[in-house]
């Protein structure tokens, strides 16, 4: 193995990186661990003290150690009159950019990303309407800081079953609240919980320290506002691995604001709702943003949209109604396959032709000029359940019954195309589990 002479000494944070994964290679240590080391050869402290110097001096000469990253938040304010609303958006700086510490399928399991898409490699933006301008703010802060968080620590968000559980027993920690789970590089787990002050008083104190220590786990309060609520929850981080955490405090107390000053006078890209924030990614690339979806009417054969939710798109049902007889029939079918033993998989694809149906239901009623009566709310979910059916034969011929319902009541069109693939799909899992 080729050994590392320790006078090299890297002046830019590309050069401490390359440094750090030699190091790691050699020494087989973790990412992070290898950054410090890296760095206390190149004359600072740890990490974030050449990370902040080394962008301090030499952002303005080398624009590449900076990346801007764009985030926004459409927003409607019903409560005001006049009813106001508008796009908020807010830019700030790391030293990666976004696709080296985040990944598309990881945003919406990171603290603070849930409601948030990859519109550009620069920009994420949030899909639903926040109900105010202050509240679009706050939540796009939160964001920021989230950011902030996985670029500096290196760790990211557990997106598997594999990797939360592991983290499992610490939903039993005494006073959780507020968990999120993280993965750093190496595979160790770190659970961050916040939860408010009272978690922080010696009595409940005290039992989370025994609680930790008795699972011959580590724990930690830093001294930081967290992702949660800054300032207002309290952050404990939670290990395995001693050495991580112990990176990882080091890495988040040393955490500089990600943008001077107070979140609320920020420099905040307000703009009108019907706008579309277009980032330099987006405009460099050459293609044009698609309308935000659920802002426009589209057209499919034998359908009709019934529902537009704005972010999220447009739902549709067939331009016909069923009788209400042929729902009673078919809903009564789907209660007893929910009361019989399906495969979990099977029984999850019932469960979603049945909610389908009746909001189809409901559209129908709608449609009509009208509410939908009592009855018809108690058509899918109200009653006494009846019984399971017992045979798999039984089950298949009544999942076989629902499909030539639906197929003669509704006329060919790709959402009754979607409920009977849904409804075949649990037909052919549920066929297969009774050939074992």
């Amino acid at each position: 193995m080729e050994h590392i002479p320790q006078s090299v000494q890297p002046s830019t944070l590309a050069g401490i990186s390359r440094l750090a994964k030699a190091i790691k290679k050699q020494d087989q240590i973790t990412h992070l661990a290898a950054l410090e080391i890296a760095a206390q050869r190149a004359g600072y402290q740890n990490y974030q003290h050449a990370r902040h110097a080394l962008n301090r001096d030499q952002a303005p000469l080398h624009g590449q150690l900076v990346h801007r990253i764009y985030l926004s938040a459409y927003w409607r304010d019903s409560s005001s009159k006049p009813r106001q609303s508008g796009l908020e958006t807010i830019r700030i700086e790391l030293p990666r950019p976004l696709a080296e510490f985040l990944k598309r399928h990881q945003i919406h399991r990171a603290r603070n990303l849930e409601g948030f898409f990859l519109e550009s490699k620069d920009h994420l933006e949030m899909r639903s309407n926040l109900d105010s301008q202050i509240r679009a703010r706050e939540l796009l802060q939160r964001a920021a800081l989230s950011l902030q968080f996985i670029e500096a620590t290196g760790l990211r968000p557990a997106t598997n079953r594999l990797q939360r559980k592991p983290m499992d027993q610490l939903d039993d920690l005494p006073n959780v609240d507020h968990s999120s789970r993280w993965i750093s590089p190496a595979g160790d787990w770190v659970f961050l919980d916040e939860p408010y002050s009272h978690a922080t008083k010696d009595q409940y104190h005290s039992e989370r320290v025994d609680w930790v220590a008795s699972r011959g786990l580590h724990g930690a309060w830093p001294n930081w506002n967290g992702l949660y609520y800054p300032g207002n929850a309290h952050p404990h981080l939670t290990a395995a691995n001693q050495t991580l955490l112990n990176q990882v405090i080091s890495t988040v107390q040393a955490l500089p604001p990600v943008i001077e000053g107070d979140w609320q006078q920020w420099p905040w890209i307000s703009d009108g709702y019907t706008s579309q924030f277009i980032s330099p990614a987006r405009e460099a690339s050459g293609n044009k943003r698609k309308p935000r979806a659920g802002t426009t009417y589209g057209w499919s054969k034998n359908a009709y949209q019934y529902q537009t939710i704005e972010g999220h798109g447009s739902v549709w049902k067939p331009d016909q109604s069923m009788t209400l007889g042929n729902h009673v029939a078919v809903s009564d079918e789907l209660k007893r396959l929910c009361q019989s033993k399906l495969p979990i998989t099977a029984y999850n694809k019932i469960l979603e032709v049945r909610s389908e149906l009746e909001n189809w239901l409901f559209a129908e009623a709608s449609r009509a000029g009208r509410d939908a009566t009592d009855a018809e709310h108690d058509v899918y979910y109200g009653g006494e359940s009846p019984a399971g059916y017992k045979t798999d034969m039984d089950r298949l011929a009544a999942m076989d019954r629902v499909r030539a319902t639906l197929t003669t009541s509704y006329p060919d069109c790709k959402p009754r195309r979607d409920l009977l693939k849904s409804l075949a799909t649990a037909r052919a899992l549920t066929q297969k589990s009774a050939t074992r």
